[in-house]
């Protein structure tokens, strides 16, 4: 019998398929998945049990109760000088669940979104399963800058959605206020969705500036954000949705038939994070400190990082020191360093390879003096 051939031909993901290479060799200094090695605060997660101790653990509402919708709506007012409300949030399992109910709800078959390279390795396949088409806009011949002017040449009548992440997977940059504010003058008023995917927005190192703060776009734009790097809770599985009211209903419907209602218990995990750890400077500290450590490393290395901004990637040009593609070169240094990184390609651009800053310093300098060896040996 056939399967939906969408999902016959999607590729396995090339970050996992290196995670899982990565664990034929010994000794292997693992740096491909965007898993915090920061620990979730204790206090999350025994108030969140022992709250469940007391409660029957009943399906929650679709979409999340009027609390904790609440609780994100006044976390974004606060933090990012937005004005929601809580109607238009939803919480969802996780933000790749977020992101991929968002496209079920807004798309249909061959529509275009427009996909900013490099992106996160998630996007495409979410598209391609609505029967919709990801159109690439490569940056890295840009200064990772997207201009009003480049944006335009890639859009058509059938562009239904352009996709941002901010701050980046996987280079790790974070758009300026008169960036954002350029491009959202240029979006308003336009017959497209602005999806703003900001799941590291706690881990921008210097101010971060949210989509949602600028009211001409406010009518087209969806936010995408969660806990899973904010507060280190991605065993939680909590994401949420922020849209504009009148899409309530159909956000709902999607989410209501994918998966009926988060998870309880994670839900009383987000509500102790917002209400007593809203302030993750002291993660983003750590991993500020590990990214500048590694970018200016990588740089005496004769390698050409792209400076990272935000989150804890490190994107490296490595074309001064190998030709291989950036697949194989993934795998030589793999076989010859036990050293695991995701090729660039995986993001959807060549020559580059991107490190997740996921272990303390002693690691990485570990992990520094292994590319230096590379280098040197070849």
């Amino acid at each position: 019998m056939e399967v939906n051939k969408i999902v016959n031909n999607l590729q396995y993901s090339l970050i996992r398929a290196l995670k899982e290479e990565a664990e034929n060799y010994s000794d292997v200094i693992d740096l491909t998945v965007g898993e915090p090695d920061l620990e979730t605060p204790k206090e999350i997660v025994l108030e969140a049990f022992e709250k469940a101790k007391d409660i029957k653990l009943s399906y929650p509402p679709t979409g999340g109760g009027e609390k904790i919708r609440s609780l994100i709506a006044k976390h974004y007012n606060k933090k990012y000088n937005t004005n929601y409300k809580t109607d238009n949030v939803i919480v969802n399992v996780g933000a790749s669940e977020a992101i991929s109910s968002c496209f079920r709800t807004i798309l249909n078959p061959e529509d275009e979104v427009i996909v900013i390279s490099p992106f996160y390795a998630g996007y495409p396949p979410m598209i391609e399963l609505c029967y919709a088409k990801p159109i690439y806009i490569d940056i890295s011949k840009h200064n990772f800058v997207l201009t009003p002017e480049i944006l335009e040449k890639y859009m058509t009548d059938k562009t239904k959605a352009i996709l941002f992440c901010n701050p980046c997977n996987p280079t790790g940059n974070v758009m300026g206020y008169e960036e954002m504010k350029t491009l959202a003058n240029f979006l308003a008023g336009k017959n497209l969705f602005i999806i703003s995917d900001e799941i590291y927005s706690e881990l921008a190192f210097e101010e971060f500036y949210s989509f949602g703060s600028f009211d001409n776009i406010k009518d087209q734009l969806i936010i995408i954000n969660g806990f899973s790097k904010s507060h280190s809770m991605t065993g939680w599985r909590i994401g949420y949705t922020i849209f504009p009211i009148k899409y309530r209903k159909n956000f709902l419907n999607t989410t209501l038939y994918t998966l009926s209602s988060p998870m309880a218990v994670s839900i009383l995990a987000a509500e102790v994070a917002l209400e007593k750890f809203d302030d993750r400077s002291e993660f983003k500290d750590i991993y500020k400190k590990r990214a500048l450590y590694l970018y200016n490393e990588l740089k005496n290395l004769g390698l050409e990082p792209v400076k990272p901004k935000g989150a804890f990637y490190i994107f490296v040009n490595y074309s001064n020191i190998s030709k291989l593609n950036s697949y194989d070169f993934a795998i030589d240094l793999l076989k010859k360093s036990k050293v695991a990184l995701v090729p660039g390609i995986a993001f959807g651009v060549e020559n580059y390879f991107r490190i997740s800053s996921i272990y303390d310093l002693p690691i990485l300098e570990e992990v520094v003096n292994r590319l230096k060896a590379y280098i040197e040996g070849n």
